[in-house]
């Protein structure tokens, strides 16, 4: 493999969750997102490889 992995993130909804993200540019998928996992192999939340022979697969 010769290029970079890129991995599609996990956004966790939470009881205390809020908006707060999109000021930093995410497209969330609801108003109660509490946590941002940038790269993620836990069960609850495995973070997506988005791009090379790898793609689609996870963590």
């Amino acid at each position: 493999m010769k290029e970079p992995l890129f991995l599609n993130s996990v956004l966790q909804e939470k009881i205390w969750g809020g908006d707060h993200l999109k000021e930093f540019g995410y497209d969330l998928p609801s108003d109660k997102v509490g946590e941002y996992w940038a790269i993620s192999a836990h069960p609850h939340g495995l973070s997506t490889i988005a791009n090379g022979e790898f793609k689609g697969q996870k963590l």
